[in-house]
């Protein structure tokens, strides 16, 4: 697969490479959706997509989607840029999902000073090549409730 970076967009060292499993997790990528695994048995997610339910080890479980929010679980500064093309430093995060799966993501659009654990995110979705859009995630807006 060639490629060529988009303008803007932070590269990645290596591109994904879908497969009969993962297709459908980039196919809603591309379109800003974000799918989970969910277990038809013991109904929880679990993400990365395995061939089993990481929980109970059934085999029999669907896409769903996602609400794409979550939280700050755990996150590093990576100041180094690991290799030509990345700009240093760029937040490499642990998003604990509202769906319960935690995935690791890069955190945008947020200041360093301004990181913290437990703060909510949304997800967005960034094209860093021809078909691949990576999730990525920024901080949620905060909602102020009405009186």
């Amino acid at each position: 697969m060639d490629f060529t970076p988009v303008a803007g967009v932070m590269p990645t060292p290596t591109l994904p490479v879908p497969t009969a499993l993962t297709r459908p997790f980039w196919d809603a990528a591309a379109e800003g959706r974000l799918l989970l695994p969910r277990c038809r048995v013991c109904q929880r997610h679990f993400f990365r997509p395995e061939v089993a339910c990481t929980h109970c080890f059934a085999t029999d479980w669907q896409w769903v989607e996602a609400s794409g929010r979550g939280t700050l679980y755990s996150h590093t500064v990576v100041h180094r840029a690991p290799a030509p093309g990345f700009e240093a430093p760029f937040v490499l995060a642990v998003v604990e999902l509202d769906e319960g799966p935690a995935m690791f993501s890069n955190l945008v659009r947020c200041a360093l000073p301004d990181i913290r654990i437990g703060m909510a995110l949304r997800v967005r979705f960034e094209q860093v090549a021809e078909t691949i859009h990576l999730p990525r995630f920024e901080p949620a807006p905060i909602k102020l409730e009405s009186r």
